[in-house]
């Protein structure tokens, strides 16, 4: 378990999802190979830290067995999430 509040694990969570569709984009962009590949290797990263971060936050909130209210920053609004079958669920209002 995180020793991270569940909004940092969260937000960690929603600047990972942005770097990696970022990075996806620069993908399409570049033009050298070279360059690809670096930015394929970046997402590759970002993407195993972000399982780590779900993985941290499927735990925490299947500890506290309830839907816990946080600030989504992307989508500026309350986002529940929760655990089910641990999976990371969010549930928008």
């Amino acid at each position: 378990m995180s020793k991270d509040t569940i909004q940092e694990q969260f937000d960690r969570y929603l600047s990972l999802l942005e770097q990696i569709h970022t990075l996806g984009h620069e993908i399409d962009a570049a033009i050298d190979e070279v360059e690809i590949n670096e930015l394929m290797l970046k997402r590759k990263r970002s993407q195993t830290k972000m399982r780590t971060v779900v993985k941290n936050l499927v735990t925490s909130l299947s500890e506290m067995g309830t839907k816990y209210p946080i600030h989504n920053y992307l989508a500026n609004q309350t986002t529940y999430i929760f655990a089910l079958d641990n999976k990371l669920m969010l549930e928008y209002h």
